[in-house]
């Protein structure tokens, strides 16, 4: 009788323990901090390619091992504003800079097998984007990650480079 429980109890619970055991797998072989090497945005359905944030975007994106993420992404050559109070800036100096960042954090879920990590917008730049999960197929050659989205209007393809 003890054995049957035993086993009973290693069955119920087992499937757990994997899926707990995939996820810190998956989660390893991202968790870090990442540095943008590109950002390109291809419109549809033209097909034309832009850099939004020019040829040398720079950006951080970070992924924690418990399940933590943060992303900001910016142009590199943006003009300071006339004041160091944000409380004073013109709404020509707000709108680029607005423009010309993109920032969000939350929680992440990969599934390495499937090569999709989806990021659980928890507050962002763009409040519309809070709630919602948004998926990205990546690619891991080494210390490069790869990361693909799409919407109605673009796909985005994102370079970063392990931060070592």
């Amino acid at each position: 009788m003890k054995l049957v429980l035993a086993w009973l109890t290693l069955a119920l619970l087992a499937p757990g323990q994997v899926k707990q055991t995939q996820t810190t797998q998956d989660r390893n072989l991202i968790v870090g901090a990442w540095s943008l090497s590109s950002y390109e945005l291809r419109l549809k359905p033209s097909g034309t390619i832009t850099t939004p944030f020019g040829p040398h975007p720079v950006g951080r994106i970070l992924y924690e091992a418990n399940g933590q993420m943060s992303a900001q992404l910016m142009r590199p050559e943006m003009t300071a504003f006339a004041s160091d109070d944000p409380l004073r800036a013109t709404d020509e100096e707000a709108a680029s800079a607005w423009r010309n960042y993109i920032g969000y954090w939350g929680t992440y879920t990969i599934d390495a097998r499937a090569g999709i990590i989806t990021h659980h917008i928890e507050g962002a730049w763009l409040t519309n984007w809070v709630g919602q999960n948004q998926t990205r197929a990546f690619q891991l050659s080494g210390d490069t990650l790869s990361l693909d989205a799409d919407s109605a209007a673009w796909h985005a393809h994102l370079t970063w480079k392990r931060i070592r």
